[in-house]
């Protein structure tokens, strides 16, 4: 059965006023824009900005926004970050007409592991088949924790059971596909969220900085220029790679930033890489006025 699954990174969940603003009000106009009557069977939501409080009127309140749009039945499982991160948790909707979910480990559970955080087990409705999905939303800022979130998944690569881990990697991999630019532009404050350190220095002790690659590294292996592909990493695969779609995944740029950047990936084991049927980013219809900071993206999967 070919399954949709999407992650959004959904800036500040569609709070309004911001994450400094007054935590009430929500305008979900904006995510009901970016999935443009696209509806998948499973949707991980970033940035779910304070979704759980008041009875978690955020995440229900998402749901019964795309919903009355035309869209499915969702139910909202809310996650949490790690490290103590603060409230922009992700959120997988799910559509349990399409989906059976046997285990969902937020991280707040009494029996918790840290690699158990933001796992559903599911299966398709019906079917015996179990299959695992990992919501990550990796830190924006340091690049030691989103290799300890990265080793954390570890596990997931065997592939007697097939995952995908969706979401925001706040990083890239190496290899000539994934160069992000204009680093120079961002002052050092900036550009050491997703740069190396320490950096190499020219003779005359000017710095070069480089993306740092290790966290994703880690997961789908080093790419090695003289055979044009990766080697070593714990299992794991990228699905716009497998594809060759190299699509930016983040809006244009600001002032004080740089890119181009994907931040946004699907990532699968072997036991789900047969399956991946198609990969996309959704542009949006208004370059000049997006939905979000970050665009959508939707891999097809056989399951």
């Amino acid at each position: 059965m070919l399954v949709d699954i999407a992650e959004f990174n959904f800036e500040v969940g569609g709070l309004v006023g911001g994450i400094w603003g007054p935590r009430r009000d929500y305008d979900f106009a904006r995510l009901v824009e970016a999935m443009d009557d696209d509806w998948p069977a499973v949707l991980v939501l970033c940035e779910g900005a304070f979704y759980e409080h008041n009875g978690s009127a955020g995440a229900f309140g998402a749901a019964t926004a795309m919903r009355e749009a035309g869209g499915r039945p969702y139910v909202p499982l809310l996650g949490t970050l790690t490290g103590d991160r603060g409230p922009m948790a992700p959120v997988v909707f799910v559509d349990p007409q399409v989906i059976t979910v046997h285990n969902w480990y937020s991280g707040r559970e009494p029996d918790h592991f840290s690699h158990r955080t933001n796992l559903m087990v599911a299966s398709l409705a019906g079917s015996s088949e179990k299959w695992r999905l990992v919501a990550a939303h990796w830190d924006v800022n340091d690049e030691l924790a989103r290799l300890r979130d990265a080793r954390n998944l570890r596990p997931y690569a065997r592939p007697d059971v097939p995952c995908a881990v969706v979401g925001d990697f706040n990083s890239h991999p190496s290899g000539p596909h994934w160069r992000v630019d204009n680093f120079d532009a961002a002052p050092a404050w900036r550009r050491y969220t997703k740069t190396h350190w320490p950096p190499e220095f020219r003779e005359d002790g000017t710095p070069v900085d480089e993306r740092a690659t290790d966290a994703l590294d880690f997961l789908l292996g080093r790419w090695h220029e003289p055979t044009g592909a990766r080697r070593g990493g714990a299992g794991f695969h990228c699905a716009a790679e497998h594809f060759k779609d190299y699509t930016p995944t983040v809006n244009g740029g600001t002032p004080g930033t740089f890119g181009p950047m994907t931040l946004d990936r699907v990532l699968v084991n072997d036991g789900f890489k047969d399956g991946l049927t198609g990969y996309r980013v959704h542009l949006p219809q208004d370059p000049e006025n997006p939905p979000s900071d970050h665009r959508r993206i939707t891999v097809t999967l056989d399951i």
